[in-house]
C-alpha cells in the first residue's frame, strides 16, 4: 500500500508541476518550526567602517608587498594550488563553486582582486577568459607572470594582464570587465567602501562579482593573529551582513551567499540512501551546512538581476511528456502529424523562448529528432527535423505546454520521434543529462 501511495504521488507530481510547490508550501510552517534550533540571531548590518581601518590602509598595502617581498619560499607560490597539500581539495572545490555560481564562460573577461600569485588567474585563462590579474604587491605579480610564462599552455592569445593598484582605484576602464573573483582576500581589504565602489564602477551592467571568504572567528582565530603579528597583514573579521549592506548601499542591486562550503561533506551508505531522503539524519546534514554557513562565506553581489537564464544558464533539467496522441501511431504517405506535449521546467534556469539581443542567446525550444525504428535507439534520419515553440519565458519550477506540428514524412516505414528542449547554439538538454526524451513509434504507409 505505502509503495502504491507513493508511486501515485510521484506520478502526480511529474504529470502536475505545481502540485510539487503547493506541498512544499504546506509543510513550510512545519520545517521552520522544526529548525529553530539553528537559527541565529544576526542583525541587518551596518555601512559604517572601522575608521581607524580605514586610515591605515596605506600602512597594510605595504605590508602585503612586504609580504611577498620576503617569502621564504617563492616556488611554493608559483606551485599552488598543488604545493599546498592540506588545502588542496579547498582550493579545488572552492575554485570550482565560484566559478559555476558566476556561470562563467570562455570569452569572458574577469578581473582576478588581491590575485598574488596569480594561479587562479592562470587556470582561467587556460579556461578561455581573458585574465586581469590585480594586487597591490608588485612582487606578487611578478610570481604571477613567471607562472604564466614557464607554462607552455598558457593562452598568450588573451592577453593576460597584471596590473598594481594603488588600494584605492582600480585601473580599468568603468563597466570593462564582465565578472570579478575574489578568493580569500577581501578580509585583508581595510577600506571595502572603497574598493566596492570601484568593483561596481568596472563591471558591466550585468557583472558580478564573486568572493570565498573565511567567515566567523577568522580574525580571532590563533593562526590570524600570529600571522597579523608576524607579517602585519590586516586579518580582518568579515560580517557577511556588513557587507551586504555596504555593497547594496554602493550601487549593487542583490548580494546573495552560496549554501555551500569547501569542506563540507556528508557521507552515507548506500543501502541508506532512501532513509536519508526521506528524513533520517537530516539533524546531522543540516548542522554541517549551518556550520559553514556561518564560517565560511561563498558570496556573489549582482550588479544587475540575479536572475538565471539560458542565455547562461544554470542547472538545465527537464520533463517531457506526451499528452497526445499515445503510440504507436498510424499515419498515410504525406499525412501530417499533430503531437501534443506538457514540458516542465525542473532546474533553477528560466528558458527564454525569444532570446536576448540580435543574436537571440539563450533562445530555448523543443526539438524533434527523427529516427528509424530501432532498440535502443534507431538509425538518425534527421537530428535537427522540426522545432516547436515555447508561448513565452518557462520559469523554474513551472510548465508549458506546446503543439507539435510536425512535417509530412512521404516513405513509408516505421519511425521513432523523439522530443528534446534545446538552448538554440549552446545545447540539447540530453546531452546533459538534463531530460530523458520521450519516443513515439509511427508507421507510415
Amino acid at each position: 500500500m505505502i509503495r502504491m501511495l507513493r508511486a501515485a504521488a510521484i506520478a502526480a507530481f511529474k504529470r502536475y508541476p505545481g502540485l510539487r510547490r503547493a506541498v512544499h508550501a504546506t509543510w513550510q510552517p512545519i520545517f521552520h518550526f522544526a529548525l529553530l534550533p539553528f537559527r541565529l540571531p544576526r542583525g541587518r548590518g551596518s555601512v559604517a567602517e572601522q575608521r581607524d581601518l580605514v586610515q591605515r590602509t596605506e600602512e597594510y598595502n605595504r605590508a602585503a608587498e612586504r609580504y611577498f617581498a620576503e617569502y621564504r619560499d617563492p616556488q611554493f607560490l608559483i606551485d599552488k594550488p598543488f604545493s599546498d597539500a592540506p588545502d588542496f581539495a579547498a582550493h579545488l572545490i572552492a575554485v570550482g563553486v565560484l566559478v559555476a555560481g558566476v556561470r562563467l564562460r570562455p570569452g569572458d573577461t574577469v578581473v582576478e582582486f588581491g590575485a598574488g600569485s596569480c594561479w587562479l588567474s592562470h587556470l582561467l585563462n587556460r579556461f578561455g577568459c581573458r585574465t586581469i590579474s590585480v594586487d597591490v604587491s608588485e612582487t606578487a605579480l611578478a610570481v604571477g607572470r613567471r607562472l604564466f610564462e614557464r607554462d607552455p599552455r598558457t593562452n598568450w592569445s588573451l592577453d593576460p594582464q597584471f596590473l598594481a593598484y594603488d588600494g584605492y582605484t582600480l585601473p580599468l576602464e568603468d563597466a570593462s570587465c564582465d565578472r570579478i573573483v575574489v578568493y580569500d582576500a577581501f578580509h585583508h581589504v581595510p577600506n571595502q567602501r572603497v574598493v566596492l565602489t570601484e568593483m561596481h564602477r568596472v563591471l558591466n551592467p550585468q557583472g558580478i562579482v564573486a568572493m570565498s571568504e573565511p567567515g566567523r572567528g577568522h580574525a580571532s582565530s590563533p593562526t590570524s593573529l600570529a600571522e597579523t603579528a608576524t607579517t602585519g597583514v590586516l586579518e580582518n573579521e568579515l560580517v557577511i551582513e556588513d557587507l551586504a549592506v555596504l555593497a547594496e548601499d554602493v550601487g549593487f542591486r542583490e548580494v546573495n551567499v552560496l549554501a555551500e562550503g569547501p569542506t563540507r561533506r556528508h557521507e552515507i551508505p548506500v543501502r541508506d540512501i532512501g532513509p536519508f531522503k526521506g528524513g533520517r539524519g537530516f539533524h546531522r546534514y543540516w548542522r554541517g551546512l549551518c556550520h559553514e554557513l556561518v564560517h565560511h562565506h561563498y558570496v556573489l553581489l549582482y550588479k544587475g538581476s540575479s536572475r538565471t537564464t539560458t542565455e547562461r544558464p544554470g542547472k538545465l533539467s527537464s520533463e517531457i511528456r506526451i499528452v497526445g496522441p499515445a503510440g504507436p501511431v498510424a499515419l498515410s504517405r504525406g499525412e501530417r502529424l499533430r503531437v501534443e506535449l506538457r514540458v516542465a521546467n525542473v532546474g533553477d534556469t528560466c528558458w527564454l523562448h525569444r532570446g536576448v539581443g540580435d543574436s537571440r542567446a539563450g533562445w530555448t525550444r523543443v526539438g524533434v529528432h527523427l529516427h528509424e525504428a530501432g532498440e535502443p535507439v534507431g538509425k538518425v534520419l534527421d537530428f535537427d527535423w522540426h522545432r516547436a515553440e515555447f508561448d513565452g519565458d518557462v520559469e523554474p519550477e513551472s510548465g508549458a505546454r506546446v503543439r507539435c506540428e510536425l512535417p509530412a514524412i512521404h516513405r513509408p516505414g516505421a519511425y521513432d520521434l523523439q522530443f528534446d528542449v534545446v538552448v538554440e547554439g549552446l545545447t540539447w538538454f540530453a546531452e546533459r543529462g538534463a531530460s530523458r526524451p520521450p519516443r513515439l513509434r509511427v508507421h507510415v504507409s
